[in-house]
């Protein structure tokens, strides 16, 4: 008979009565319709992130013809996850990163309940798993995670940095007293009074939610109207004159599930008479997956009102709806701005997990991981902070002067 001692002290009874480590495999297909039933399936965890939904990611490849890597992470033929990608090139470098990131707000990856969900996946194994597959990268982003996201398979034992931006939440409760009572109830009531009165004095307004796909689509072109000028007004670039972006945002627009419910929910301020009857003069996109609503932008009209606060109003009716329909959290999403900061109780600093898979990538990750980090410090120093945003307003007028010199010369 062996005992405990015996096992211990004998190497190769030891080693027979060790655990196995799982077998790691991935799969890739590109096909966007790929995979469809198990990620089906792993959407319909609560944990998982709407821009990780076959909705976010068909209309992304579809507006903008971004070819999709999806990939079937499996364990010992347990799967995992799967993750929708897509590979952009930088320079010579190609990076492989979660499908439409670019206007996503969170990522979680499609990961499920199962018994492997939180074992360590060496970054050696997912790698050699990445490559076998046929994943052709040099390094693969897993960015802009929820810190719960990040800590679980595959992603828990990735190198990591802090996303250069935070994002912010607010809770919500039926009784919508209750949620405005966790940023200053009187305040923001008064607020939204004036806003009103000054509305009603030039004939009042609708909130308005489009319920079919035409109404969407007028309310999606306001806003791509809108938000040009406000971004110049900034300093910053139109990340929405791509007319691929603009295609995917009008394919999210008109996706439509079972109930009819648009996978982007577009909502609005309109005037409701005087000369301005039916002028929208605030436009909010939204997304909606298990009581989580998501802000995924915002427009307003500067030249009428001015003086009303009309985005606020908007956020204010928006709020107002999604807590009395039983929504938990309505999320302001990625991005530092004080009015982000004066609805938000809840700040999140997001992490983004990297995998070299080459030489090249190799070389290259730790240069990311820095810029990344370089970029949240500047972000929150309000000094640096300052000098990048007046040079990124110097930059963006002098290319617009370029482009209206030219045209006129054409």
């Amino acid at each position: 008979m062996v005992n405990a001692h015996d096992i211990s002290a004998n190497p190769i009874v030891g080693a027979a009565t060790a655990r196995r480590r799982p077998h790691v495999t991935a799969y890739l297909n590109t096909d966007v319709n790929g995979a469809a039933r198990v990620w089906t399936q792993l959407e319909g965890n609560p944990d998982v992130s709407f821009h990780q939904s076959r909705a976010w990611v068909k209309a992304w490849a579809g507006g903008t013809g971004t070819s999709i890597s999806i990939i079937t992470l499996e364990q010992d033929g347990q799967t995992v996850a799967v993750l929708p990608l897509e590979i952009i090139r930088i320079g010579g470098l190609k990076l492989a990163r979660f499908a439409g990131t670019a206007f996503s707000n969170a990522n979680t990856g499609l990961v499920g309940e199962h018994p492997l969900r939180d074992e360590k996946i060496t970054p050696g194994e997912l790698a050699a798993a990445l490559r076998q597959a046929g994943l052709a990268a040099d390094v693969v982003l897993f960015d802009k995670m929820p810190p719960e996201a990040a800590e679980r398979a595959p992603f828990n034992a990735l190198p990591r940095v802090l996303h250069q931006n935070p994002s912010f939440q607010l809770p919500l409760f039926p009784d919508f007293d209750e949620v405005l009572a966790q940023i200053n109830r009187k305040r923001r009531k008064k607020k939204f009074r004036l806003s009103e009165r000054r509305l009603e004095a030039i004939g009042g307004y609708r909130h308005i939610t489009a319920d079919d796909d035409d109404q969407s689509l007028r309310l999606l072109e306001t806003f791509l109207k809108q938000k040009p000028a406000r971004l110049a007004a900034q300093g910053l670039p139109n990340v929405f004159a791509d007319a691929g972006v603009r295609a995917f945002l009008a394919r999210l627009a008109m996706t439509r599930s079972g109930d009819r419910k648009a996978a982007l929910e577009l909502h609005g301020i309109e005037l409701a008479g005087g000369a301005h009857e039916g002028t929208i003069i605030a436009v909010a996109g939204l997304t909606r997956k298990d009581q989580h609503v998501t802000c995924q932008f915002g427009s307003i009209d500067e030249t009428v009102a001015a003086d009303a606060s009309v985005g606020e109003l908007l956020f204010y009716r928006m709020i107002e709806q999604a807590a009395k329909g039983g929504d938990q959290v309505f999320d302001f999403g990625v991005g530092d701005q004080l009015y982000k900061r004066s609805w938000c109780p809840v700040r999140t600093d997001l992490v983004d997990c990297y995998l070299p898979l080459s030489l090249r990538g190799r070389i290259a990750a730790p240069l990311f991981a820095a810029g990344i980090t370089a970029k949240r410090v500047v972000k929150t120093s309000p000094a640096l902070g300052s000098a990048a945003a007046w040079l990124r307003g110097q930059l963006v007028r002098r290319t617009s002067s370029s482009a209206k010199s030219y045209e006129q010369h054409d």
